[in-house]
């Protein structure tokens, strides 16, 4: 169903409107991690940072559970067709895809999948292979399950394919900023290998920085992980002036 607008965006998104600096030049998705049911009341550090520079930061209140579900994928795509409304923005307007953690993975892949498509994408400690999240994440399998139920086919072959680690032909050839902490143990250690050899082998154009010492989606303690993620996605938006 069609049912997110600009009228009651406020209900399904949040938008950096309490710091934009218009005309509004570009816009920046970020999609949430597993579990996180956040509602910003105003504008988070990187809100405020790209909302000075005329980027507007949209945050859409997805399932915690999503997993770029169909459900997930439609609810994202409402949202920002109801941003582009709301801000009365033209087509040329450019996108980047962000996203921390569950929040990577679908950064990732909504740059294969999206109705909208980015001109680059940050993922700070994506998950990047979903099967072996799903092996070895026995509270997640529940949520996975949930997210994929509807679709057709074994659940193994529907995971696998939407993997980001799967989809290196299918993404598309656009900058890439990929973001792991150096005390994320599992998803550095495991998930990483895989995006980052999906890289090589179809020659796509990426940045990777492992933080010493950062935890899982810590970047907020590390200044200059922070500020290279921040700086990769100002970056883009000048890049594609």
């Amino acid at each position: 169903m069609k049912h997110i607008n600009s009228k009651n965006l406020a209900d399904y998104a949040f938008i950096n409107e309490d710091c934009l600096v218009k005309p509004v030049r570009g816009v920046c998705v970020c999609f949430h991690g597993y579990t996180d049911d956040t509602m910003f009341e105003s504008s988070p550090e990187i809100a405020k940072i790209l909302g000075e520079a005329g980027i507007a930061w949209v945050f859409p209140y997805y399932s915690v559970w999503g997993w770029m579900g169909r459900g997930s994928l439609e609810f994202c795509d409402q949202v920002l067709d109801a941003v582009w409304e709301k801000l009365e923005l033209g087509k040329d307007v450019p996108l980047v895809s962000t996203g921390s953690s569950m929040g990577g993975m679908t950064s990732l892949m909504y740059c294969v999948r999206g109705k909208r498509k980015p001109i680059a994408c940050a993922a700070d400690c994506p998950v990047t292979d979903m099967w072996d999240f799903f092996c070895n994440n026995p509270s997640a399998r529940r949520a996975i399950l949930s997210a994929y139920i509807l679709e057709d086919g074994e659940l193994e072959a529907y995971v696998k394919a939407n993997s980001p680690s799967n989809n290196g032909e299918q993404l598309p050839r656009i900058p890439y900023f990929l973001l792991f902490g150096g005390a994320d143990g599992w998803i550095t250690d495991t998930h990483m290998p895989s995006i980052v050899k999906v890289m090589e082998e179809f020659g796509h154009k990426f940045t990777l920085r492992v933080e010493d010492g950062m935890n899982h989606c810590a970047m907020g303690d590390f200044p200059e992980a922070f500020s290279s993620y921040v700086g990769f996605i100002l970056d883009s938006f000048e890049k594609n002036r």
